[in-house]
This record gives structure tokens, C-alpha cells and sequence, in this order.
């Protein structure tokens, strides 16, 4: 939002939100920027409906990025989930995809993004196998820049490494198939007794205060008995104070892709849980499928040659609203977007279905 801002203080801003508030008053202070973004609460996407796509329609621009957007891992239509708000009316508004992770992705989502070709009509990932799988598995055109949480960023919000005489771990985590509390749990022990630490924070990076996350952390957590635990769970309107918690972590447990880059950029030395391409491209280690680490692992060092994400945004958003972009990104036939609709109705459908089954019967077994 920042760089919006200092790039053009006169243009407003939506923004996909999941009814979770920001302080933005808080953040413009900060920043010293002019900052009143509008969210933007994502509805059903039916199928039929146009209601994701005309979110963002009447739009000069849209920039799309963030963390694990199109992969397959947590299910099986997120692409669909995230690319059903790109608009799709002629002519196309353009959009960016900057900072943005790819994969891992299913064979059927390979094929069936190498054959529409890219949503994007600029593309900038930010990991070297995001490009690899880009350009050489879905014929897209991309390039590299960095990802938005670096050291610049967390500086200009005023997060600075605030450690105090007491030895605290920061932990994150998220539920991951194969990935056990007690395990968990001896593992975050193992690394606390072997650094001295006196207490044990286990941040929860994610929107939903009843999400998956936030229960396997708190099972983690009652799992490390006397010791002295905490969870701290993410508040967007505690943004800066949840920031300058983990500020105070003099060592980290990190799973989370960006828990990782504010550590990193706090110079806070990291055992990474690695479970996806991006999370194990962000330490230089082979992605081998879940793994947890028992050694400190230093993130990789860019090269000074991979542009800032902000440095790819502000000239691009530049040329997009003097209508200087050209639009050549693919968009969805009605007909493709029908089917997915349908599809990804009908698996949610089936994994509500099972979760009222398993609660009734664990409900009857009590």
C-alpha cells in the first residue's frame, strides 16, 4: 500500500479482504503516507456468478501477489480461488503479478495453466524455481525480484531487532500432513534447551482467528508442559505490535514463508520447517517434500542485480495508469470458468460434508 501511495497519492485502493480489519491509521503514521485502502470481502463464487471478477473490474490496475496463491497444496482449486477475481471484461484490465511464489502444483493444474497461457501480463516471482517452473513447465514469461518483506520495508515501519535480556524462541508453524504436535513439540524443546532459552512465543501468521493454524499451534503448545509458552495470534489491527514481538526472538523456529523474511530481515538466526518449493527456496535448500531441521540455516543472499519488489511496482503502476501497458494476458472462456466453478463447489461441498460426519461421530462417541 506504501508504494502506492508514494507513487501516486491521489489513486484509492481496494484490497481483497477476509473481515479482517487493518489499522491503516496507525500504518500511515508510520509510513508518513496517506494510506485509506478499501477491503474488499471475497463472496461465494457460485457457479455462474460473476461476483469475484467484478471486485476489482472497474479497476485501473491490479497487482497480485503474495504468499502461496497458486499452488495445489492446501487444495486442490486455490489457483481457481485466487485468479477467479482477475477480471476477465475487454478490454482486460492489466495486472501484475509481482513477488509471487509458485508451486508446488498438480499435474492437472500444470497442464491446465501451460494451455491458457499466463494470467499475467507482467510476471515477477520471486525464487529462482518459481521462474524455472514458470517459463520451462508453463511457457510463461518471468522474471526475478525480491520478495516485499526484506530489511528496507521492515525498517520504514520502524521493527527493529528489540531483544531483551531474557533468551526467547520464536516459533511458527502451521498444520502440515506429516507434521506431528508431541514431534513438534520435542523438536522445539531440543532447540530450546540446547540455546537456553527461558521462553518459548509461538506466533500464528494467519487471517482466521479459527483457522487450521491456530489450533495445531495450540496443541504444540500445551504439548511443551512447564515451560514457559506463550501463542500469540496475528490481529490486524495489532500488526505493528504483533511485528515487534517477533522483533524480540533472539532465535526462530520458522515455517512460515513470512515469518522466515521477518526474521531474516531482523537478523535472526532460523531452523526452517520447509514444506513447500518456496519455503525451501528461501533457505537455498532443495525442496525434499516436508523437513524439519536440526541445524540453523542461513536464508539466501540476493543478488544485488534481483530488483526490490517495490522497484518492479512503482514504474509498472506508472505506465498502467497512463494506459502504456500492453494486455496480452490470458483470461478464462466462460466455459472454463463454469467447470471450475463447479468443480471447486463440488469438492467443498464434499469436504463439508465429511467434517459434520466426523464431528457428529465424534460428538457420539463422547
Amino acid at each position: 500500500m506504501s508504494t502506492i501511495a508514494a507513487t501516486r497519492r491521489d489513486v484509492g485502493v481496494r484490497y481483497l479482504s477476509f473481515g479482517r480489519p487493518v489499522d491503516w491509521s496507525a500504518l500511515s503514521t508510520r509510513l508518513g503516507l496517506p494510506l485509506d485502502p478499501q477491503p474488499v470481502r471475497p463472496g461465494r463464487d457460485l457457479p455462474g456468478s460473476s461476483r469475484s471478477e467484478r471486485n476489482f473490474q472497474s479497476c485501473a490496475a491490479v497487482l497480485f501477489g503474495g504468499g502461496g496463491l497458486l499452488q495445489t497444496s492446501h487444495h486442490p482449486y486455490t489457483p481457481y480461488a485466487w485468479l477467479s477475481h482477475l477480471p476477465r471484461q475487454l478490454p482486460a484490465v492489466p495486472v501484475l503479478a509481482v513477488g509471487l511464489g509458485l508451486g508446488p502444483l498438480s499435474a492437472d493444474w500444470l497442464s491446465r495453466l501451460r494451455e491458457l497461457g499466463s494470467p499475467f501480463d507482467e510476471c515477477y516471482l520471486r525464487d529462482v524455481d518459481s521462474v524455472t517452473l514458470a517459463e520451462q513447465q508453463l511457457g510463461w514469461r518471468a522474471k526475478r525480484c525480491r520478495d516485499f518483506v526484506d530489511p528496507t520495508f521492515v525498517a520504514q515501519l520502524g521493527i527493529r531487532p528489540g531483544r531483551t535480556t531474557a533468551s526467547v524462541l520464536g516459533v511458527a508453524l502451521r498444520r502440515w500432513p506429516g507434521l506431528d504436535a508431541v514431534d513438534t513439540a520435542r523438536h522445539i524443546g531440543r532447540v530450546a534447551d540446547a540455546h537456553g532459552v527461558t521462553a518459548v512465543r509461538l506466533f500464528v501468521l494467519e487471517a482466521s482467528p479459527g483457522g487450521t493454524d491456530v489450533s495445531f499451534t495450540e496443541q504444540v503448545c500445551r504439548q511443551l508442559g512447564a515451560r514457559s509458552a506463550e501463542v500469540v495470534a496475528y490481529q490486524g489491527v495489532e500488526l505493528l505490535d504483533f511485528a515487534a514481538a517477533m522483533a524480540e526472538c533472539s532465535l526462530a523456529i520458522s515455517m512460515k514463508l513470512h515469518s522466515s523474511a521477518l526474521w531474516a530481515a531482523l537478523d535472526v538466526p532460523m531452523y526452517p520447517i520447509s514444506y513447500a518449493p518456496k519455503t525451501a527456496a528461501f533457505f537455498g535448500q532443495p525442496f525434499n517434500g516436508l523437513e524439519v531441521f536440526e541445524r540453523i540455516v542461513a536464508p539466501v543472499v540476493e543478488d544485488d542485480s534481483v530488483p526490490r519488489a517495490v522497484d518492479v511496482v512503482q514504474p509498472w503502476l506508472h505506465r498502467a495508469l497512463a494506459g502504456q501497458v500492453p494486455v496480452t494476458r490470458a483470461v478464462l472462456t466462460n466455459r472454463d470458468k463454469l467447470w471450475l466453478q463447479t468443480s471447486r463447489a463440488a469438492v467443498n461441498t464434499y469436504r463439508r460434508l465429511g467434517r459434520s460426519v466426523r464431528g457428529a461421530v465424534s460428538g457420539g462417541a463422547r
